[in-house]
């Protein structure tokens, strides 16, 4: 999956990037009464440490050297708010990992993930703005399938998505994106 520093540019605090590569780089720019310090923002960063695995048996959730730090850090929260169990290991059905927004409009979120568990039979993509859930997709995404586009959305409105990921018999949710639409 290729970087894209467009994420990192304006932060917070409306300083640009300086580097334009990734990490992106922020230093030494102030807005109002604020100074932004150095911000290194890096959407490609992976673990460089020892591969490790917590939990056993059934119930293992494994970090590979190499890994994105995104990805491990959505499997920690899934862990946090499901424990290790069905829907947060490794080695059995879970939802995929590495889940994000990558273009956004108006009228439209394209969404992309990786990480699926072989088990998974399908996917579904569901997006609520405050007034109950929807389903995206009329028929389940098929495995390998890593993209979805959510179309007739309303301009400048909070939308919380997330993945279901099933096996025929069971499901997993993934963590929940807030994504706004543009005006």
């Amino acid at each position: 999956m290729a970087c894209n520093c467009n994420k990192c540019n304006p932060n917070k605090c409306g300083c640009n990037d300086s580097a334009l590569t990734n990490p992106c780089t922020y230093t030494d720019c102030s807005v109002g009464g604020e100074r932004c310090e150095d911000i290194q923002l890096a959407e490609c960063v992976g673990y460089g440490g020892t591969s490790f695995q917590v939990g056993s048996a059934n119930e293992l959730i494994k970090i590979e050297t190499g890994e994105r730090l995104d990805s491990i850090i959505q499997k920690f929260a899934l862990m946090l708010s499901q424990g290790i169990g069905p829907c947060t290991s490794d080695d059995v059905l879970h939802a995929p990992y590495n889940f994000y927004a990558t273009t956004i409009t108006n009228s439209a979120i394209t969404l992309v993930w990786d990480g699926e568990s072989s088990l998974t039979t399908g996917i579904n993509v569901y997006y609520d703005d405050g007034n109950g859930a929807v389903l995206a997709n009329p028929t389940p995404i098929a495995l390998g399938v890593k993209t979805f586009t959510i179309t007739g959305l309303a301009p400048a409105t909070s939308y919380t998505i997330y993945l279901v990921a099933t096996d025929g018999g069971s499901s997993c949710n993934s963590i929940e994106l807030l994504v706004d639409t543009i005006l």
